[in-house]
């Protein structure tokens, strides 16, 4: 059986973290609730292409809320997406890291399924809410099925860095904790995507119960670590020997806002998945408003053709329209004029 999965770690009063888009607390729901219509539309996009997979939702929210007027458990129910609450169980101490970071709560998903899932070559994907399917999934999972993995990596200079490290820092890093000569520089993984079968999850969750403490360890002793979600899956298929596919012609995170960056290009259209990050409060958004209150059925009866048409149109992809690309503008300066003005506000 093939899962498809997403999930929503809704950080509590007091152990908020920055989301840079989002410019309220994390905490708020109003800010949860931009994450709660992504995974709407992550679903609706998904249940449409991938009909004999299994969908899954994790949250360590007790009771979905409602969003715009809608019960969200009645929206998942309606899609055939399983519920499963889960505690976020490997939470990072205040000042490990600034943004993001419930993103550890990816380990408590694998800590889940290793426990409670026990056909081994049943394959789950995990990836971030902002993501859209445009395709279905088959494919995909028939190339990961022999080797019960399979990821892509960021092809970025190697002294970039990437939330805190380097793929040269990576490189010394690994080397540190392994303690052995690493000879290549390691490969950066893309995070917001996981493919692995049942054996291999429970290799993973085994390894990261191994690396927990010494994150921790390191953290406290000041030295450099592994600050987020993609440094630490990275690492753990460095140790397991799993490198990334030669080719990736499945997904993408894809930039889209021209204020900041857009590496936006015909060809993704030929992928199956495509992560959003810059999209949450705008074509995501419009997709949102147009499944959940514009057309029935939460879209499925339009045809595929239609679908594609209707996210291309709200994402810009792969060409963006200058009232949208004056729209990105506005709203980005404006959010970052506000920004300041908080900052400026709480420091007088």
């Amino acid at each position: 059986m093939n899962h498809i999965c997403t999930w929503l770690c809704a950080d509590q009063k007091g152990e908020e973290s920055d989301f840079p888009q989002s410019g309220m607390k994390s905490s708020s729901q109003s800010h949860q609730n931009i994450y709660w219509r992504c995974l709407i539309v992550f679903f609706v996009s998904s249940t449409r292409f991938n009909k004999e997979e299994k969908h899954l939702l994790f949250t360590n929210v007790k009771t979905l809320p409602t969003v715009d007027g809608r019960q969200v458990s009645d929206i998942m129910q309606d899609l055939g997406v399983e519920v499963i609450h889960i505690d976020f169980k490997y939470k990072t101490p205040k000042g490990y890291f600034g943004s993001f970071q419930n993103q550890f709560f990816e380990f408590s998903i694998l800590e889940y399924i290793a426990q409670n899932r026990h056909e081994p070559n049943d394959l789950y994907l995990i990836a971030d809410s902002d993501c859209v399917f445009i395709k279905p999934a088959k494919r995909l999972f028939n190339e990961a099925a022999p080797n019960g993995f399979i990821s892509f990596e960021i092809d970025s200079p190697v002294e970039n860095q990437i939330n805190g490290l380097s793929r040269l820092d990576m490189q010394v890093l690994f080397a540190e904790m392994l303690g052995k000569e690493v000879k290549e520089i390691p490969s950066y993984h893309l995070g917001e995507f996981l493919l692995c079968s049942n054996a291999n999850i429970k290799k993973l969750y085994a390894g990261f119960l191994e690396l927990w403490p010494v994150l921790l360890d390191r953290n406290e002793k000041g030295l450099k670590k592994l600050n987020e979600e993609a440094h630490t899956l990275s690492f753990l298929y460095f140790k397991n020997g799993w490198e990334a596919a030669k080719q990736n012609l499945f997904m993408k995170r894809i930039w889209t806002n021209p204020v900041f960056y857009r590496n936006v290009a015909p060809s993704d259209l030929k992928l199956t998945l495509w992560h959003l990050p810059a999209e949450k409060t705008f074509g995501i958004a419009r997709l949102y408003d147009y499944m959940i209150f514009r057309l029935d059925n939460y879209g499925k009866n339009i045809s595929d053709r239609s679908f594609l048409g209707l996210v291309r149109k709200a994402t810009g992809i792969p060409r963006l329209r200058a009232s949208r690309k004056i729209g990105y503008y506005s709203i980005s300066y404006y959010k970052a004029i506000a920004k300041r003005v908080r900052k400026y506000a709480g420091a007088h």
